[in-house]
């Protein structure tokens, strides 16, 4: 709290004892527009407004003497400040090595409540104060030759840390990130050991974040033992980068008419589709390959809509299939069974799937454990179907997305996971918010087979935001989610969750 205020210099009522040390920033805040009682004008509380910027000149036991760095309105005594909050921040790295990726990772950790720029709109020879103002950086971190500087307004320079050295410097996991040891030969039916069924993002783990929108995350194994990878499409193309580890993104950048709608991968030999939506008229999907940290197009311009995918439900091997493009119901009565190589796409044979099937809103798992995949896919009117051997055994009573359409969102993601712990998989996957203008969000959805019957249940409440991605690394459900941040105009960024074992 301000507890003084003396005309451009103020006191804070925390000091040493509270961890607060000279060169901190502080935003301060005032109050904000009521919140109103839902039906009624009672007022309940107000919002925050960031007020001003102020840094901590000399830092005492129980107190903090602050001077005044910008301010946006008066100041006065019972405000309320936080450190490192709601200020724009800016990570370069002036080191040869790729150290500088780890780092940033583990900052955006350290200090959530900043605002993160992309580094890719960050130049890395910033070295004046008014090109921070221009970019509307509050904070600088640089990784230089010699250790971790951290500038702030007018490029003052707040803290050094000379014994980080960049070059050669390695992140060593923690033992959090272990890796859970399986017995041998039993890869795939590995159980998910986490209290699945009371999810909250308010008890996850935050171990990503991009600025923007993404249209689709997940996290596989793309080149054989070299890691999982984060695999994100962003409306201006796909990104690959080592999932928690250094390393520098490879991307492939889209240009041309249509627009991204999703991806799939085949697994470690890096074969991957993009799926490029032409409204009204078609497709002109595209086949890429990751090799060596390398992304690269093999063919484009298909005229279908292309997915990996497991048909038998075993997770050991993904059949590539192509669906023919339908003007009005978006996807075709005709699905091939193809292959990817060196040369292009080729086609195998003609294979014959329930009507209203989608290739990109579909799954195969044994559920019900009678040794034959079930069939789960949701249909234009966006209720689940599960099918067996071609015919429906059981469909939702309501629908788990809206009636589908060009304009909204075609992806539905699912993966499969023992949650519990019943020796049967379980279909996870995302509910879209059926109403357009709702700020309650997407669910997590399972469907389980218990006793003797299909059950559809939500294991999370609403998350206030739109899942984009569903991961099942290690031992860890990675959560993608979608985020409009109210605290810089409504700019959208996309965040990574973990949830992993009790």
């Amino acid at each position: 709290m301000v507890i003084k205020v003396s005309g451009h210099s103020l006191m804070l009522d925390n000091g040493k004892a509270n961890g607060v040390n000279t060169g901190d920033l502080f935003e301060v805040y005032g109050r904000g527009s009521p919140v109103l009682k839902s039906n009624s004008k009672e007022v309940i509380g107000y919002l925050k407004r960031p007020l001003a910027i102020i840094r901590v000149t000399r830092a005492e036991d129980n107190r903090s003497i602050c001077k005044v760095v910008a301010a946006k309105g008066p100041l006065a005594v019972g405000q309320p400040a936080m450190r490192y909050s709601d200020m724009t921040a800016a990570f370069v790295s002036r080191s040869r090595s790729d150290s500088g990726y780890g780092l940033l990772r583990k900052l955006q950790g350290l200090f959530p409540d900043l605002i993160w720029l992309n580094p890719s709109d960050v130049p890395s020879d910033i070295v004046d104060s008014q090109s921070m103002k221009t970019l509307g950086i509050v904070l600088l971190f640089a990784l230089e030759p010699d250790g971790l500087k951290v500038y702030g307004p007018d490029l003052a320079l707040l803290h050094k840390y000379p014994a980080f050295k960049a070059e050669g410097a390695t992140f060593p996991r923690s033992n959090f990130w272990k890796k859970e040891q399986r017995p041998a030969g039993s890869s795939n039916s590995w159980k998910f050991k986490t209290n699945i069924r009371g999810l909250n993002l308010a008890d996850a783990h935050l171990v990503g974040r991009l600025s923007g929108e993404a249209i689709q995350i997940d996290i596989l194994n793309l080149d054989g033992g070299r890691g999982p990878k984060v695999v994100y499409l962003l409306p201006s193309g796909i990104y690959i980068s080592p999932y928690r580890r250094q390393g520098r993104p490879v991307s492939y950048i889209f240009s041309g008419p249509g627009h991204l709608v999703n991806f799939s991968v085949s697994g470690p030999d890096g074969w991957i589709v993009v799926n490029v939506l032409l409204d009204g008229v078609g497709m002109r999907s595209m086949l890429l390959s990751y090799q060596d940290s390398t992304l690269s197009l093999i063919q484009g311009n298909v005229n279908l809509w292309l997915a990996f995918v497991d048909r038998d439900g075993n997770k050991r091997k993904r059949s590539l299939l192509g669906q023919s493009f339908d003007v009005n119901a978006m996807f075709g009565p005709r699905v091939y069974l193809m292959k990817a190589s060196r040369k292009g796409l080729s086609y195998t044979k003609a294979i014959k799937e329930p009507s209203g099937f989608s290739v990109i809103r579909s799954s195969w798992s044994d559920l019900n454990g009678d040794g034959s995949p079930e069939l789960c896919t949701i249909d234009r009117r966006g209720r689940l179907l599960v099918y067996e051997k071609k015919q429906l055994l059981w469909s939702s009573p309501d629908p788990v997305s809206p009636e589908l359409s060009k304009d909204d969102r075609l992806l539905k993601g699912f993966i499969s996971l023992d949650i519990n712990k019943n020796g049967l998989p379980d279909l996870l996957f995302s509910e879209v918010s059926k109403d357009k203008t709702s700020l309650t969000g997407d669910s997590l959805m399972v469907l389980e087979w218990i006793a003797g019957e299909y059950v559809l249940k939500a294991i999370t409440p609403p998350v206030g935001a739109h899942i984009c991605g569903l991961a099942a690394v290690q031992n860890q459900l990675v959560l993608g989610v979608v985020w409009q941040d109210p605290r810089v105009g409504g700019r959208k960024e996309s965040l990574l969750y973990s949830f992993c074992r009790d």
